[in-house]
């Protein structure tokens, strides 16, 4: 995180807002159409900046304490000329002393001095004096407060919890490798019989076929919620499509000869440069966290999970395990970054057939010959960065709170785990073997500040973040086809290319460069193929095809498959294949289906072959019937699956363009559509939905600035109800106003005017004893996020006004609000105490929840805007509040000052006993430039508001141990 790029604003001469940058998906090539113009697509636009934009947080917001971390007290360090070396070690190592982070130039010395010889021993010994323990807690005296905001920690990945790579580091077989041989891994749910994540491709050449110019095969990086016993690794590797009187794949499981003879090395090497399709050829299931026994199906106990807890020795029958923790050069205990270990899988299941990942679970599946040769992985567990933005200091250092160093790696690893089978019996021949661990700093790692990392390693996507309740922050937009089976009457070597086209006008007009490659680092590619289901009548796959999306779709945009049969004996050049049919899929209507599919196979293509007119001169295969099955995966953060959030996108581009009748009722419709739309689709896309609204508040007509805020508080209401831990303000809300919001960049005018505007006529409204609907109750609720969002909204505008022509050293003043403005938060602001005045009467804990949350508004407000308008504000409260003597209204009295008195420009006086404070509230001043530049030791004068004279507007000495007032 880079705190340089941080705007400058209020707050001591440094930087009020921090800009957080989003860590974009790797590997991620969207349509062109999303980095040229996007006018034309205004929904697209805001897709794409709310996906793009930096987070702006406001590190005033939650007190002038909430990012000073307790002073930490290090034992202090004795030393003498008759020091006993072996009593100073052992004393040393009984403390179990963690300092790697501590270099040698920043051990103190009683003696005066620095040590300057790393092989001079230490001694730490208990400290003379117990560490000062403040008098007064903060943080304790903040959580009394009833309402009490906290601030929430925000992910900077689609990903959380567990982070696993993935590396392959050779693969041997006893009979030798001679030829490719090609591999995917992915996340699998055995359980669940799911699939976690998509393909991470590799491939093993043999040396003679290596390049020396060729980087290392990158990592797979995969994401993960929790450990479970469930998940494990699926890998699957394929070959080059077997000669049709040749070297069969069995010589890798034959038990003699053990080798291959010359004759078949020849033979495969030359089959292998000319055969460009692949075939199956073996599979294994490589449990992550499973720690139990697993010879339930009769087999022999497995080797271990590699990252499974509950180890107990350091030592098994299946391999040694080794600690990757390691002494240093400077003799200090190190540890490695993450948790990894060598894994040597020798138990491959080969096959003899094409098939699905379904029937690999299927109980009558044949049991085939294990392959005689050994896959080596290494498997290594990070820590991932979803506390990343709270242990980034202002420097732009990353802390390592998150990371607990002491804990050693034999604490991870498990002597004994399920097989490398799903149901099936079970070998002993895996072993498990810890890698050499590397020497980290005391910092630790993590996604983006970690060495190891490179920008080659794959980010498989979970494709979990498309079902989880949680809003979308990243840009990802792509469709992976799956087909699963072709049924044909009689025996071909099958296999299947997809291609994506705009329209079906003619066929021999290039398709479009949608495909992903398997090679890393190659662009995009016209087309992708499967692999041959070799001599089958009905063909099984296995492949997944990732398909980089349009940005916008027509009617027209369609999914072409070439079914092809290709001759698999020797030639002078490499087999020709044959095409013996085609289908075709519209993206539009079959796209965001999860179900399985079934489709006709065309003879041929003839032109429009999309279009009912077109069809009628169409012939098939197999008498017309549906003999293709696929199935599709939609993971896209800018086409919704719902369609009314689709409908909503629709109208809101007709509206913005202009296109659609000044009056907007279609946009109307959609935007009171919105309620009914599901819970899941509302999280996902809440961010951008939220912009549009406000959008449309800001500057949509009072006809549907309405509609658009009474659809927001809508949206607000169903999202905190529907809080898992039932907090009082939902953290995707609270994270949505303080690290996504930015007010639209400064692209458009600000959103405080128009929602002041909108809230305010309905709060009159109220008043005024309309009726304005039960809604009214879900605005007073969520109340705190229309403030809190009127508040950056202001304080944004108030950097932006300041930044570029204010000093470096100098704070951003105060903002002075427009008459017209202000008097629109006055009256709201009177609205508001009035329901809390009369709600408190009754006794209804909203009142209480809205005071707090008003007290926070000026609170906020005493940073951003003129202090003499934030005193109307106050002072319009204490009116509201005078002569009344229900304790309730006391209570709701005393909060709104304990929360005031909270702020910067209060000046705490302490009494006798730490548990008495008095505070003189200085408050609501106006300074003349001369006593802004003054300072009183190192901090502005304005800041601490700590002078008497004309400029003293009111005075007032409160009480908090015993709950007076003196006003």
């Amino acid at each position: 995180m880079d705190s340089n790029a941080s705007s400058n604003g209020n707050g001591g001469g440094g930087y009020r807002f921090r800009r957080i940058p989003r860590h974009s998906l790797p590997h991620l090539k969207l349509d062109p159409l999303l980095d040229e113009n996007l006018e034309q697509w205004p929904h697209l636009n805001e897709l794409v900046q709310c996906y793009r934009s930096d987070w702006v947080k406001d590190d005033n917001k939650y007190g002038h304490y909430e990012t000073i971390s307790p002073v930490s007290f290090e034992n202090q360090i004795f030393e003498g000329p008759d020091t006993d070396i072996e009593t100073e070690m052992q004393l040393a190592s009984a403390r179990q002393i963690k300092a790697e982070d501590a270099t040698d130039d920043d051990v103190p010395s009683s003696s005066g001095r620095q040590f300057t010889n790393a092989d001079i021993t230490k001694h730490f010994g208990q400290s003379p004096l117990p560490a000062y323990e403040p008098a007064f807690d903060w943080g304790n005296e903040r959580s009394m407060i009833f309402g009490q905001r906290i601030s929430e920690t925000t992910t900077t990945h689609y990903g959380s919890g567990l982070k696993i790579s993935v590396k392959v580091l050779s693969l041997s077989f006893q009979a030798g490798l001679v030829e490719p041989f090609y591999g995917t891994i992915c996340i699998y749910n055995r359980e669940r019989r799911e699939k976690l994540s998509e393909d991470f491709y590799f491939c093993v050449p043999p040396s003679e076929m290596q390049d020396a110019k060729v980087p290392l095969e990158p990592r797979g990086i995969f994401y993960l919620d929790a450990p479970s016993a469930s998940i494990c690794l699926l890998i699957q590797l394929e070959k080059p499509a077997t000669e049709e009187g040749g070297v069969t794949p069995s010589v890798y499981s034959r038990k003699e000869p053990v080798h291959l003879t010359e004759r078949e090395r020849q033979k495969l090497q030359v089959w292998s440069r000319i055969m460009p399709y692949r075939e199956s050829f073996a599979w294994a299931i490589v449990p992550l966290f499973d720690n139990s026994i697993g010879a339930a199906s009769g087999g022999s106990a497995s080797p271990s999970s590699p990252l499974a807890p509950g180890i107990s020795g350091s030592t098994s029958h299946e391999g040694v395990f080794e600690p990757i923790a390691k002494i240093t050069s400077d003799g200090k205990l190190g540890y490695s970054s993450g948790s990894s270990v060598i894994v040597e899988i020798s138990n491959l299941n080969k096959v003899k057939e094409s098939y699905t990942e379904e029937s690999l679970q299927d109980p009558k599946r044949k049991v085939h010959k294990p392959v005689k040769g050994v896959l080596k992985l290494e498997i290594e567990k990070h820590q991932t960065v979803h506390t990343e933005l709270e242990n980034v200091s202002e420097s732009g250092s990353v802390t390592n709170d998150f990371l607990d160093p002491a804990d050693p790696i034999a604490d991870i690893l498990s002597s004994k785990s399920p097989g490398n089978c799903l149901d099936g019996p079970q070998s002993s021949n895996s072993k498990w073997i810890s890698s050499d661990g590397k020497d980290v700093s005391g910092n630790g790692s993590n996604t983006q500040g970690n060495p190891d990392f490179c920008a080659d390693d794959f980010q498989a996507f979970d494709f979990r973040t498309t079902m989880r309740n949680e809003p979308f922050l990243q840009l990802f937009h792509c469709l992976y086809v799956y087909p699963l089976t072709v049924s044909l009457s009689r025996k071909r070597n099958l296999f299947i290319r997809v291609e994506l086209r705009k329209d079906d006008a003619d066929a021999r007009r290039q398709p479009l460069e949608a495909m992903y490659p398997r090679e890393h680092g190659s662009s995009l590619q016209k087309c992708a193929h499967t692999q041959v289901a070799v001599g089958a009548r009905v063909a099984c796959y296995h492949d997944e095809i990732k398909v980089s999306l349009p940005a916008v779709w027509t009617p027209l945009h369609h999914l072409l498959f070439t079914f092809f049969h290709v001759d698999l004996q020797t030639k002078l050049e490499a087999p020709k294949p044959v095409v013996i049919g085609y289908a075709s899929l519209p993206l539009s209507t079959h796209a965001q289906l999860r179900s399985e599919i079934s489709l006709p196979i065309m003879r041929e293509l003839v032109p429009h072959y999309l279009q009912d007119s077109g069809k009628e001169r169409l012939d098939y295969l197999e008498d017309g019937k549906s003999i293709f099955k696929l199935r599709l995966r939609l993971c896209s953060s800018v086409y919704p699956i719902n369609e009314r959030i689709r409908d909503f996108f629709l109208e809101y581009d007709r509206h913005t363009l202009r296109t659609s009748p000044p009056w907007g009722s279609e946009l109307l419709e959609a935007i009171n559509s919105l309620k009914n739309v599901d819970s899941t689709a509302l999280l996902q896309f809440l961010h951008p939905i939220l912009n549009m609204l406000l959008h449309l508040i800001g500057n949509g007509g009072e006809t549907l600035q309405v509609a658009a805020f009474r659809a927001m508080v809508n949206i607000l209401t169903r999202v905190q109800q529907e809080s898992v831990d039932d907090a009082e303000r939902n953290r995707s809300l609270v994270n949505y106003v303080d690290y996504a919001f930015d007010d639209f960049g400064g692209r458009q005018p600000p959103v405080y005017p128009g929602l002041s505007t909108v809230w305010g006529s309905l709060a009159r409204s109220k008043a005024k004893g309309y009726r304005v609907g039960p809604v009214y109750d879900d605005v007073l609720a969520m109340a705190w996020f229309f403030l809190e969002l009127i508040v950056k909204s202001m304080a944004l505008e108030q950097t932006r006004l300041f930044y570029h022509s204010l000093p470096l050293d100098e704070d951003v003043p105060p903002m002075q609000l427009k008459e017209g403005v202000f008097r629109c938060i006055m009256q709201l602001y009177d609205c508001l105490l009035t329901e809390v005045h009369e709600r408190c009467k009754k006794g209804l804990s909203l009142a209480k929840r809205l005071n707090s949350s008003l007290a926070f508004f000026c609170y906020d407000l005493l940073s951003v805007i003129e202090p003499r308008q934030v005193f109307e504000l106050v002072s319009l409260y204490l009116d509201k509040f005078s002569g009344v003597c229900q304790s309730v209204l006391h209570d709701c009295k005393l909060i709104f000052l304990q929360i005031i008195c909270d702020h910067d420009l209060f000046v705490e006086m302490p009494g006798r006993d730490p548990s008495d404070r008095y505070f003189i509230l200085l408050v609501f001043v106006r300074f003349t430039p001369s006593q802004r530049k003054f300072l009183l030791n190192g901090v502005p004068l304005w800041r601490t508001s700590l002078f008497i004279g004309e400029n003293l507007y009111n005075l007032n000495v409160f009480l908090n141990n015993n709950v007076g007032f003196l006003l």
